[in-house]
């Protein structure tokens, strides 16, 4: 089965949507929100994976380059990839990564890190687990 492998656009945000059950098992209009401002903005790599034949969406992977000050460097930011399970064992995921990995380098990305994610398919593809705690506080009303 051929994939091609292209930069998403808000068009795109529908076959984005429809992968998003293999990793949340409830899609609620705060992750639609924030996937429709991956895609619609310009400073976020976002490249999704389709059925060369059929158009049907196969993976997709989204994040930036940033400081990190936890790893003293700038960074590739991995935000979210997703394999559909019937195009798994294809290579997709590792593709998308790849492909992540070389815009990243070429924005002066040292690494690449990955904020919380799937267990086992970051470290086959390399990745070290590392102790960092993040914390979170709900912003005022008054200040939104």
């Amino acid at each position: 089965m051929p994939i091609e492998y292209r930069t998403a656009v808000p068009a795109d945000l529908p076959a984005v949507l429809g992968l998003m059950p293999t990793l949340y098992s409830e899609i609620g209009p705060g992750l639609k929100k924030v996937l429709a401002e991956f895609i619609e903005d310009k400073y976020y790599f976002k490249l999704l994976a389709v059925e060369k034949e059929t158009g049907a969406a196969a993976g997709f992977l989204v994040g930036c380059c940033r400081l990190e000050v936890d790893f003293e460097c700038r960074a590739g930011a991995l935000e979210e990839v997703v394999v559909h399970p019937d195009h798994r064992g294809l290579g997709i995921g590792k593709t998308l990564l790849g492909e992540f990995e070389k815009w990243s380098a070429a924005r002066g990305a040292e690494g690449i890190i990955v904020p919380c994610g799937r267990e086992g398919f970051y470290e086959k593809m390399g990745f070290m687990k590392c102790p960092i705690t993040r914390y979170w506080r709900d912003i005022k009303p008054g200040l939104r």
